[in-house]
């Protein structure tokens, strides 16, 4: 198995770090070996065809089977929902629950009809005594379904889901915690819910998924804190699905595709395995990552899989990547990581893949040194030349879209940023005025490209003056820089005493 990739061991060797005036870009862990977000490869043969052919007699019962446990369970889930006003925030009464039963015993004949005949069960369930909380890794749209038929737990689902016809009445009555993957504020109400929750005996047991998305059952992503924050006794359960051909991972794959795929298979395989309780340490109460940290290397450890830095964020810009012609799988960045290092958010690194992919002509999903002076507008010198090796870790002669992330927002989060952009103002600004005059762009530019064609001065100066107004401002100037900050260091290339930085 590799080492564990995590956020405590990020720092590579110091020596193969390049420092520019901003000090050492930082290093980065080697890309891991596995793509969690990798679909398996499937064939349909001949074999294959003829096989599910012979089984649409059973996907047609199969079919019918789960329309009767939806309408049983819509109707049990309907019933416990008479009267309610606020399901989401009050715990159900013991009567009130005891109509969500028959909802338990549907999930586990909608198990069966997917053909999960037997599932073998390791290890025992804790009491919600022993540990309020349940955390899992997340494989398939199985996983919720088993647990739920197990346990009957309140989940964190996404807030968008309750707004699904019919799904979202199903989940109103099981009572999730809503929450925005993508919003920070939404995730910390959503912690302060789960611990609210944990510690209320009136609530079921508190079931999460840390990992916040579906993976291939390859490795296990990065855990978000929220399941460990409370500082509670957690009890890990580790799914496995053994398979010869069809996986259920969700992952690359639309529900129906995948339904179907499952339902004409004969029989299905699923594994569960319910692990020791696990207690914080008195530094883990107030330092909830390493919390999640050990408990998802010992889920690790139990599956045989790698642990990478991947988020839920690294999914969103593979599909971002697909709209832009780009390649899903090289627009991963383990973003984990770059929340770590930068505190980068998914905003930005979206407009950093809209950045790459305009750069990148021929969609290769890496930059070379052409390509990349092509999109600045800046011919190739040793400046320029310096820049594109700072970016470049790894010395393959380009850049892939994790080098681009980690330098533009090493650069861009500086804590001498604003400073070393103002200085680079202040140094354009030869008559102190306040504002840039296109002959004192023109001369800043060439006193270090001095064979830079006019049209490029031209165009790198409207760039600049977003008003078109004739003069660059303070504000214009900074905007650019902001959306720009590889110019930054361009310029500090040829000026590296325009800041003096104290020594790294």
């Amino acid at each position: 198995m590799e080492g564990n990739r995590t956020p405590s061991n990020l720092k590579a060797d110091d020596n193969k770090d390049r420092k520019s005036a901003l000090g050492r870009f930082p290093s980065l862990p080697p890309e891991p070996s596995v793509n969690p977000f990798l679909k398996d490869a499937y064939q349909f043969t001949p074999l294959e065809l003829l096989k599910t052919i012979l089984m649409l007699p059973l996907f047609l019962i199969r079919i019918l089977i789960l329309v009767v446990v939806f309408l049983v369970g819509y109707a049990s889930v309907a019933c416990a929902l008479i009267g309610v006003k606020d399901p989401l925030y009050k715990p159900f009464s013991t009567w009130r629950r005891a109509l969500l039963w028959p909802t338990r015993f549907c999930a586990r004949v909608a198990l069966f009809a997917l053909g999960y005949y037997w599932i073998e069960v390791k290890g025992r369930p804790a009491s919600r005594e022993q540990a309020p909380i349940i955390v899992s890794n997340h494989i398939s749209f199985v996983d919720p379904v088993y647990v739920f038929y197990s346990h009957m737990p309140v989940i964190v689902s996404a807030r968008e889901n309750l707004s699904l016809p019919i799904v979202g009445v199903f989940l109103r009555a099981l009572q999730i915690i809503p929450v925005d993957r993508t919003s920070s504020t939404s995730r910390h109400n959503a912690g302060s819910q789960v611990r609210q929750r944990a510690i209320d005996n009136r609530w079921p047991h508190i079931m999460l998924f840390p990992e916040g998305t579906t993976t291939n059952g390859k490795a296990l992503i990065s855990f978000k804190a929220g399941a460990f924050a409370p500082g509670l006794p957690v009890q890990p359960i580790v799914v496995q699905y053994p398979h010869a051909r069809v996986s259920p991972a969700w992952v690359d794959i639309a529900l129906p595709n995948l339904l179907f795929r499952l339902m004409t298979q004969f029989v299905n395989f699923m594994k569960v395995e319910y692990l020791e309780v696990v207690e914080p340490t008195i530094r883990e109460l107030s330092h909830p990552s390493e919390y999640a940290h050990r408990v998802r290397k010992l889920m690790a450890q139990a599956l045989n899989v790698v642990c990478t830095e991947h988020t839920f964020v690294d999914v969103k810009l593979s599909m971002d990547a697909k709209k832009y012609g780009q390649p899903a799988e090289l627009s991963q960045v383990e973003f984990g990581i770059m929340e770590k290092l930068f505190h980068l958010n998914y905003e930005t690194a979206h407009e950093y893949l809209a950045r790459f992919s305009a750069m990148d002509i021929t969609h290769s999903g890496v930059l070379h040194i052409d390509e990349f002076l092509q999109a600045l507008g800046l011919p190739r010198t040793s400046y320029t030349e310096e820049v594109f090796h700072l970016f470049d870790k790894s010395d393959k002669g380009y850049i892939n879209f994790r080098e681009f992330v980690a330098g533009l927002a090493f650069i861009s989060t500086h804590t001498a940023f604003a400073d070393t952009v103002k200085a680079a103002f202040d140094a354009c600004d030869a008559d102190a005025d306040g504002l840039l005059s296109k002959s004192e762009v023109e001369k800043s530019i060439r006193a270090f490209f001095p064979e830079l064609p006019s049209f490029k001065v031209d165009s790198l100066f409207d760039a600049l003056d977003m008003d078109h107004n004739g003069v660059i401002s303070w504000q214009e100037f900074n905007d650019f820089l902001q959306r720009n900050p590889e110019y930054l260091l361009v310029t500090l290339s040829a000026y590296p005493d325009l800041l003096k930085l104290p020594n790294n």
